[in-house]
């Protein structure tokens, strides 16, 4: 380990009071650590930096009303990912809208084929393409059920995955996303919970492809800490807040918004099926979920669901499969994949008394794959909302493009 290198190392131990040096000090370990050791193991010990750049731009009509046109760098990330024998580890770094916060950070422990352990802060497995971000979406953005039921926030967990050439299993025990900014005594008390996605896969094959799943998940209810009548600290009742933006990231819109109180915890449940033949594909997945309330108080209720169709135009002749992910990957460079997707969210709970608004959404997104770490994408929607609590009823066109650049 040179000079510098130590200097550097001590510097950024200083500074890990400013949570921004965080990211810093573990990047600095991964550097230095295989110096450290070089000489002392045969194993080899291999870093990969990693990172991601979403430039976006987008035209509205309507305008106004909280809608502009512009551009945005929607994603920033940098981190590094270390291997070592049948061990990784992966720290990300994200930079969005003035804000710097930590994405994926967890340790991975590869087990036979087909199997491993994950631990650290991570999105757990939940539907087609839950465990990822939107730079993997078929459809460029977040659908906007995935957004509201809160099925791709990152979350404090241990993740044991399996899978082979006929199913796969990912089950994760889980606290919730808070902890990774506040202490339990911050939070009142923590949330916790559990999600599973089994899959079956009869085929698999390039251009042959079906898959049937199901999804499920309980956490418990969000909690704040307060000072009681007597001056003590405790915490607040339980609450969750499901919430969802309209499908674009140069401007930031509200669409929908339950504010749930009294609350014990959340079970949601949702079926998926994938299905492909050469170059046309289909993805389809529901949503139910029931929050369960304290006392008398009638349990909130809200479902969505959104379909895809996908079609490769030019380069590859047919669809593959990703078994470590269990859905239909990417088409490869040089390929022009059309997508036409709708979804449905109704986040009315008449019988609770909680009205969050109803939402449909239309797409057809062009993606040109330019290389492996490369994708020029173009998409159009039509997005319409009523009785939303936080926008009037609306329709709103949007044209956004962005360029990728993932590594």
């Amino acid at each position: 380990m040179s000079r510098n290198q130590l200097l550097n190392f001590c510097s950024n131990l200083m500074k890990l009071s400013n949570p921004h040096y965080l990211s810093v000090l573990i990047l600095s370990i991964f550097t230095i650590f295989p110096s450290l050791c070089a000489d002392k193991q045969k194993t080899e010990f291999k870093v990969t930096p990693i990172g991601r750049i979403h430039v976006d731009g987008a035209l509205y009509l309507p305008e106004g009303n909280g809608f502009n046109p512009g551009a945005a760098l929607s994603e920033i990330r940098a981190g590094a990912r270390a291997i070592y024998g049948d061990w990784m580890a992966r720290v990300e770094v994200g930079y969005s809208y003035g804000k710097i916060g930590m994405k994926d950070v967890y340790i991975q422990r590869f087990l036979k084929p087909g199997n491993h352990l994950r631990l650290g802060y991570f999105i757990p497995q939940f539907g087609i393409r839950g465990g990822g971000s939107a730079s993997y979406k078929p459809a460029m953005i977040t659908e906007i059920p995935e957004s509201f039921f809160r099925t791709t926030t990152r979350k404090i967990g241990l993740m044991y995955s399996h899978y082979d050439k006929l199913f796969s299993v990912y089950a994760t025990a889980f606290v919730g996303g808070h902890s990774l900014l506040f202490s339990v005594n911050e939070q009142g008390k923590s949330s916790g919970g559990g999600a599973l996605r089994a899959t079956i896969h009869p085929l698999a094959k390039p251009g042959n492809i079906f898959q049937a799943g199901i999804s499920t998940s309980f956490e418990t209810a969000t909690h704040t800490r307060v000072i009681n009548d007597d001056g003590e600290e405790e915490a607040s009742d339980g609450y969750r807040r499901f919430s969802a933006n309209f499908p674009t990231t140069v401007c930031k819109v509200s669409l929908l918004e339950a504010d749930v109180k009294d609350t014990a915890g959340d079970w949601k449940i949702s079926p998926e099926l994938s299905f492909a033949k050469g170059r046309l594909a289909l993805e389809t997945q529901y949503y139910y979920m029931s929050v369960n309330r304290t006392g008398s108080l009638p349990n909130y209720h809200a479902s969505g669901v959104y379909a895809m169709l996908r079609g490769i135009v030019l380069g590859d002749k047919e669809y593959t499969f990703s078994s470590s992910d269990s859905n239909i990957a990417y088409p490869s460079p040089k390929s022009l994949e059309l997508v036409a997707a709708f979804n449905y969210t109704d986040a009315n709970s008449k019988g609770s008394g909680i009205l969050g608004g109803i939402a449909n959404d239309y797409s057809l997104t062009a993606n040109y794959y330019i290389n492996k770490y490369m994708i020029a994408r173009l998409r159009y929607s039509y997005t319409s909302v009523h009785g939303s609590c936080v926008t009037p009823d609306r329709n709103i066109n949007t044209i956004q493009a962005r360029l990728q650049f993932v590594f």
